[in-house]
């Protein structure tokens, strides 16, 4: 007989109106039924659950249904599971929720595919609340700087390879109301060799019972079970898994405001005094004998005051500083030179004693901006937007753009405008390097904002108003300079603002458009282009033409016509190409900008109509024709023309004399 893939493992205690939707999902699947095994164990319900499993049982020859006494909680039922199940993975199910039908054939594939430990499908709240994932991620382990994926889900609803469980000894505490899920989870992903997530599918969905009957709605395990049997067992499972440093902490900052001090909210002020003694004293052993200042610098202030507060028996202000984040009002804060501090209860006060650094926010802090509006404004990029520190306001504030090279780091600083959180700059690249022109490169725009001593940046550019868009590049040029090609741009991924500065007026060949290349009457060769300028810098760019033999000698000068417009100059080139020998002709275009001559090709397009070949000298003895290079560039061709018949029967009358 076959060995099943997956064992999925149901507890059930008090279900029976939820159950049967749980096991059908389960039956639903596109796996292969007879790869899955379900074990369906009822804890000792009232409700008649066991028997309504007796009776599914019949209709479902794959589910084992195993009837105990009462445990107290889910992990006794779970671990009964375990040690029945024979499939390569398990998978815990609660008699509350449900599976997507592909869930379990796309969890296994990954788990097969990547040899991972762990298998993540996505999760989906119903009535509640639960972790989703973006992106798929073939494999990672719990000690990846860049995806934290330890922090993101600790529940219980995964794929678990079983020889992982059975090696390393994993189980659910037993006799505890919530919390046992996250043990055990924990313990296989500090055990793993792997973690995959399947983030394209729904697969688990969570469902909230509407008579709130659920051990985590009648509010979990009781404080003095609970930090015994589930927050402490995290905290050892970490040290004993890890080495000292980043990974460890990260960890252990988790834990400690998701699962120890977490408590310590409104539930906790209206509990019983017993109650809330034993949360205090429970959270205040775990600091003892796991919180190290590092740890406990990062965490955000409110939870560092609650430990301190918990540690040393301030239960007053404890109580105090509870009731200040549950107010409806956000606790305010303090600029104090370069630094903010939160004023919760005890803030400076010497009774208290506590250390200003348990307050300080200044390194939580964001500066909240907005890009309303991006243009150019003649040579100048005309920039506004809204910035302010989050939480001090616009009040007392100065507002500096910074532009930053990308590659070096240099940095310069542009004035703002400003009236509030608004602001406007008007960067002008020739002048932004402290009066120089911007040197060549990527420059990152940021905004920074300063109130008293202390200043916060950042990126400008991904939040912004509908209809801002990056305007064209443009030519900037100066009489002291050999101008440059700006180009405003947002970046791809993240959306920030940036721009490249590209010097020297060969610039202009990238920004050069071709209107019009033709015949301008007779043998005279017409070129029409435009490049984006404004009229101000168009006053520093000269521009020639000129016709030249192939392989060097003749040439011929173009007349030049310039005309500055709003949104760039336009010119005219007309060479007369009358009187030129036999032969190829290439034309070139220069600019000349600051001193500096630029010298480039005119491009043809491939789908322009040929335009007809033109006599350049007289009886038509020469014609001359358009041509695309190889290169895809405009060049002239002149050939000798045949002697009209009036011209010969001329020259015979001459020989005969």
């Amino acid at each position: 007989m076959t060995p099943p893939k997956v064992s999925v493992i149901v507890p059930v205690y008090n279900c029976r109106t939820s159950v049967e939707v749980t096991l059908r999902s389960v039956s639903d699947q596109t796996l292969d039924l007879g790869l899955i095994e379900v074990i369906a164990v009822d804890d000792g319900s009232t409700d008649g659950s066991g028997d309504e499993l007796e009776r599914l049982a019949g209709a479902h020859p794959g589910l084992t249904v195993i009837r105990r006494p009462n445990s107290g909680g889910p992990g006794g039922p779970r671990n009964t599971g375990i040690e029945r199940a024979r499939g390569e993975y398990l998978f815990f199910l609660d008699a509350d929720d449900r599976l997507g039908p592909q869930a379990l054939e796309r969890l296994c594939a990954m788990a097969d595919e990547q040899g991972t430990d762990v298998v993540i499908g996505n999760y989906v709240g119903v009535g509640r609340g639960v972790a989703r994932f973006e992106h798929n991620v073939p494999r990672v382990t719990v000690d990846d700087p860049d995806f934290d994926v330890y922090s993101r889900s600790l529940t219980a609803h995964k794929l678990f390879r079983r020889d992982l469980v059975e090696r390393h000894g994993i189980r659910f505490p037993e006799g505890i109301r919530s919390g046992e899920d996250k043990v055990f989870t924990s313990h296989a992903l500090l055990c793993s060799s792997g973690v995959s997530i399947v983030a394209d599918y729904d697969c688990y969905y969570l469902v909230e019972r509407e008579d709130g009957t659920s051990i985590m709605q009648t509010g979990g395990a009781a404080p003095a079970e609970y930090y015994a049997k589930a927050a402490r067992p995290l905290l050892e499972q970490v040290v004993a898994h890890t080495k000292p440093g980043m990974v460890r902490d990260r960890m252990l900052v988790r834990h400690f405001q998701r699962d120890v001090l977490h408590r310590l909210n409104g539930a906790f002020l209206a509990a019983s005094a017993d109650d809330r003694r034993a949360t205090q004293d429970g959270v205040r052993t775990l600091c003892e004998d796991f919180l190290t200042p590092a740890v406990l610098m990062r965490m955000p202030a409110r939870y560092r005051l609650l430990a301190h507060c918990a540690r040393s028996g301030h239960q007053e202000l404890l109580r105090k500083i509870v009731e200040a984040g549950l107010a409806d009002d956000p606790v305010p804060v303090i600029a104090d030179r370069d630094r903010v501090y939160i004023l919760y209860p005890g803030f400076r006060e010497p009774s208290a004693a506590i250390p200003d650094a348990y307050f300080d926010v200044t390194d939580r802090l964001r500066v909240t901006r907005s890009l309303t509006a991006l243009d150019w404004d003649g040579d100048r990029l005309r920039v506004e937007g809204t910035a302010v520190i989050d939480r001090l306001g616009p009040q007392k504030q100065s507002v500096t753009m910074l532009l930053r090279n990308k590659k070096s780091g240099a940095e310069y600083r542009v004035p703002c405008e400003q009236g509030g959180a608004d602001f406007t700059v008007d960067l002008d690249p020739a002048t932004a390097a402290s009066g120089s022109p911007l040197p060549a490169g990527t420059w990152d725009l940021h905004i920074e904002v300063t109130h008293d001593q202390m200043a916060k940046d950042g990126r400008l550019g991904a939040d912004r108003e509908a209809g801002v868009t990056a305007p064209a590049r443009r030519f900037i040029a100066s009489r002291n300079g050999p101008g440059a090609a700006v180009t405003p741009f947002f970046t791809h991924g993240y959306d920030n603002l940036s721009l490249t500065v590209v010097p020297r007026p060969g610039a202009l060949e990238k920004l050069l458009r071709v209107e019009e290349i033709g015949w301008g009457g007779g043998a005279r060769l017409r070129v029409r282009c435009h490049v984006p300028i404004s009229p101000t810098s168009a006053e520093h760019v000269g521009v020639a033409l000129q016709v030249e033999a192939r392989g060097g000698g003749e040439a011929r000068e173009a007349e030049v016509r310039s005309v500055p417009g709003a949104d760039g100059l336009e010119f005219t080139a007309v060479t007369d190409l009358r009187g030129l020998t036999a032969g190829r002709w290439d034309v070139h275009l220069e600019f000349t900008v600051g001193g500096e001559t630029a010298r480039m090709r005119i491009p043809m397009a491939a789908d322009r109509p040929k335009a007809p070949a033109v006599p350049c000298a007289p009886l038509g003895l020469r014609r001359a024709s358009l041509y695309r290079t190889a290169g895809g560039n405009l060049a002239v061709r002149i050939v000798t023309g045949k002697v009209p018949a009036m011209a010969r029967s001329a020259g015979r009358r001459l020989t005969r004399r």
